[in-house]
């Protein structure tokens, strides 16, 4: 910082032929200095603001819907597959779980891409607009907007992308599982339905303790 203060000292000689009091060199240091680490600090707060945002679930921006997405790959072969929506005031929308029946053996990854196949079918056929979707599969998130890994997840994926650009405004993000606690349960509780399950205005008791947890 001092040396930084001299430089400026003789620039301002040079080109405002002013001279500046060692005093002043050194008062100017000291202000860079305080300036630097005030910097730091707010630099650091930021980014564990951002930690903490990404690990814990947040209400979407006004105007719009949240959609959590989860898939569970059970012993017998079945997929169970869950969708919460909620919207700006933390409020439950709506809440879909399926168990798709079938001697599947798919990677939990590809459990996740059929979730997210399920849940824009659904939100498209309801014209829910203006979502973001949230899964805690970076991989899918990351295929979804254009990063590689497409071929990870079969023809499921491409399906998925197809689907997003015929609908507006639909976004697919990631976040931490500790943030998607309400569709992991939901996902959960799908091996128990005979077919599916759809909930609207109230949700189903065995999310009311989940949800409580994420207005917190």
């Amino acid at each position: 910082m001092v040396c930084w203060s001299l430089w400026n000292r003789r620039n301002n000689w040079v080109w405002n032929h002013a001279n500046g009091s060692v005093f002043g060199v050194r008062n100017n240091a000291s202000h860079l200095l305080i300036e630097w680490k005030e910097a730091q600090i707010k630099e650091n707060d930021r980014r564990t603001r951002d930690e903490v945002g990404a690990r814990v679930w947040k209400p979407p921006d006004a105007g719009w819907l949240k959609v959590n997405i989860d898939a569970a790959v059970f012993l017998n072969g079945n997929i169970g597959v869950g969708a919460v929506i909620r919207d700006e005031n933390s409020c439950f929308v709506a809440a879909r779980g399926k168990k798709i029946a079938g001697a599947w053996t798919a990677r939990e990854a590809e459990a996740e891409a059929i979730g997210l196949k399920e849940a824009l079918s659904w939100i498209t056929d309801k014209g829910y607009k203006q979502c973001v979707i949230e899964t805690d599969s970076s991989a899918l998130a990351a295929a979804c907007n254009g990063g590689q890994g497409e071929a990870f997840f079969g023809t499921i994926v491409m399906n998925c992308i197809q689907l997003l650009k015929h609908v507006n405004q639909v976004l697919v993000v990631f976040i931490y599982r500790s943030a998607n606690t309400v569709a992991h349960r939901l996902a959960k509780a799908a091996y128990s339905m005979s077919d599916e399950g759809e909930w609207y205005v109230t949700p189903p008791q065995f999310l009311d303790h989940v949800l409580s947890l994420d207005m917190i």
